[in-house]
């Protein structure tokens, strides 16, 4: 283990192998990723005060980062946003597998919508902007001399993944004018929320995008009613049975595995650009026992 601090940029890095959570709980099942925490400071924006939480004049993101193991080589950024009353705790298996497929994977936790830092559903407004925020970060690290992302992110190819209210982040941050980031290349919407965001309308531009979904969610009818209004390429997949959050969260449930595979081979496609994992993806869902079923429009 090592720690580094500045106080100069806010910046603690604890690296350690395994997944991380924001206690410092290591999934030991992911001993081929290197796992860092990373605090990030917006000193050009607020926090508003939430639950027991007061209103501050900073927003700070305490940012779990995985990086494949092997030797340092530019690799694709992708983000993940969680839900309300989530965090990137929750998370590990998923990102252990994206990072763990050559991913380097940031998961922030978000000022004022986890579970813990107050749970609020109002501050996704500011989201989008937090997860552009990151990216520059993430970026500016892997420019960084002495960092350990130094060199080791690919500018070009960039991924956002979000669940639920992280959902919601995504499409603004790949659709909505008031916080578009262009630098997005694909994304993939977890049994995502869509809200409004002020400044316009959702423009669904041709950008890759992923939905998946279970049908046993009361919020099922979101990701059904979007597909539509999307852009080819455009993928959905839905879990039948599934509910909100367990596909997608360390919670044990069956599609846990069908869907790590599933959104794995999507990055592989636009992320990578290996042709052949649109096939794989396909054969995923054809292989899966009914555990996932396809829509998709290439064109």
């Amino acid at each position: 283990m090592r720690t580094r601090g500045t106080l100069a940029g806010l910046v603690i890095v604890v690296i350690v192998t395994g997944a991380v959570t924001p206690t410092g709980a290591v999934d030991a099942s992911a001993t081929d990723v290197t796992v860092l925490t990373e605090t990030f400071v917006d000193e050009t924006r607020a926090s508003p005060a939430s639950g027991f939480f007061p209103a501050v004049d900073i927003r700070t993101f305490v940012t779990t980062v995985a990086i494949p193991a092997g030797k340092p080589r530019p690799r694709p950024l992708v983000v993940l946003a969680h839900g309300q009353n989530g965090n990137p705790g929750k998370f590990t298996e998923l990102i252990g597998a994206w990072a763990a497929a050559g991913y380097v994977v940031a998961a922030p936790l978000f000022p004022r919508s986890s579970d813990l830092t107050g749970g609020s559903v109002r501050d996704v407004v500011e989201q989008p902007a937090d997860v552009s925020f990151v990216i520059d970060e993430m970026l500016r690290l892997a420019k960084t001399k002495g960092s350990p992302l130094r060199r080791r992110i690919d500018p070009k190819r960039i991924g956002v993944a979000g669940l639920s209210l992280g959902g919601w982040t995504t499409y603004g941050s790949a659709f909505h004018p008031c916080c578009l980031d262009r630098r997005v290349d694909a994304v993939i919407l977890m049994s995502a929320i869509r809200g409004g965001f002020d400044g316009g309308e959702y423009d669904f531009r041709g950008l890759p995008a992923l939905l998946v979904h279970g049908n046993a969610d009361p919020f099922y009818s979101y990701s059904a009613e979007t597909y539509p209004l999307l852009s080819a390429p455009k993928w959905f997949v839905t879990l039948p049975g599934v509910g909100h959050a367990e596909a997608f969260e360390d919670t044990p449930a069956p599609s846990d595995q069908v869907a790590r595979d599933i959104t794995t081979a999507f990055w592989d496609l636009y992320l990578l650009g290996e042709r052949d994992a649109a096939t794989r993806l396909v054969t995923l869902v054809d292989e899966s026992g009914g555990q996932a079923t396809l829509e998709r429009e290439l064109r």
